[in-house]
């Protein structure tokens, strides 16, 4: 199999962000030879030690620049023709092969801009491969139908469950936890938009990107990468994430639909945030209760034009 030929014609861009237990692993499973470049937002836990210790490359940010800036940064000295996106808590299974695998997707047609070998995980076939959000899907989650019935065919169609994993095809959104893309590509969109901030959506963004632009994401289910997953939420007050998860969904809106499309997204977003609220005294969910409320109540203020609050982003820019 044609693929990675020559080291150099791929280098891997991590971003980490308090992420010691799992960024060594990542940079280890990258294949001698392959230039590894770790960006690190401000992490006071000794992360950019690690994945130094590890063999990468690593730029040092003094505070969190961001998923999508620290991505570009990265792509800056990568100095390759294909780069790969891993998650900190993601890693190459069999380094070599599965970048052999993506490299030979990617050059075996012109009009694949992007591919992302198949993550394996708890939760991992429901959470890797999206289609693009549309005003179905946001009204779906808004109003909890995937949680109360999560085999739904909608979803099912969302998320690539009624396809074959087993076999290469187009996906609209993969996740950016693994995913490989041309240079070339990237540079020619722009990379990632640095105003999602300081992460959410910009990998759907570019995605959205890559497609208007005509190239096509390609699933490769032959190549393998693990991936914890949520190792970035967990350490966050969901007061902080939602209303900045919620902002970034209104900023990609912006970007890629229709003004009605938009007014009627925020409508239905109000909507589910009143919906949980009222349901907070009577069911459990996976937030405490004060935190949940106080993240539904800035949800609803940002979308009213309140403005955004978050301690992750203290000012709105």
């Amino acid at each position: 199999m044609e693929g990675l030929q020559h080291p150099g014609d791929v280098a891997v861009v991590i971003v980490s962000w308090l992420s010691a237990s799992h960024v060594g692993d990542a940079v280890r499973s990258v294949p001698p030879g392959v230039k590894v470049v770790v960006v690190d937002n401000g992490s006071t836990d000794g992360s950019a030690d690690v994945a130094r210790s590890a063999g990468a490359m690593v730029i040092r940010n003094e505070k969190n620049a961001g998923f999508g800036p620290a991505c570009n940064q990265g792509v800056a000295v990568a100095g390759s023709r294909a780069v790969l996106f891993l998650n900190p808590d993601a890693a190459l299974v069999d380094g070599r092969d599965c970048l052999a695998r993506l490299l030979h997707e990617l050059d075996t047609d012109p009009s694949v801009g992007a591919v992302a070998p198949a993550l394996i995980g708890d939760g991992q076939e429901e959470f890797q491969l999206r289609k693009l959000p549309t005003f179905g899907s946001f009204t779906r989650e808004a109003f909890l139908l995937n949680r109360v019935w999560r085999s739904n065919p909608w979803f099912r169609r969302e998320r690539y469950l009624d396809r074959a994993r087993s076999e290469p095809f187009d996906v609209e959104q993969p996740a950016a936890a693994a995913l490989l893309v041309r240079r070339d590509v990237f540079e020619e969109i722009g990379g990632f938009d640095e105003a999602f901030l300081p992460a959410w959506f910009e990998d759907v963004d570019m995605a959205a990107r890559l497609w208007k632009s005509g190239h096509r994401i390609r699933y490769v289910p032959s190549a393998h990468a693990t991936h914890v997953g949520g190792t970035t939420m967990r350490s966050l007050k969901y007061k902080d994430y939602l209303p900045l998860y919620t902002r970034n969904a209104c900023r990609y809106l912006e970007r890629h639909a229709a003004l009605p499309t938009r007014l009627a997204v925020r409508g239905v977003l109000v909507a589910g945030a009143l919906l949980r609220l009222a349901l907070l005294p009577a069911v459990k969910g996976d937030h405490a209760r004060r935190d949940a409320a106080v993240a539904y109540l800035r949800v609803m203020a940002g979308l009213c034009g309140l403005g955004w609050r978050s301690a992750l982003l203290p000012r709105e820019p």
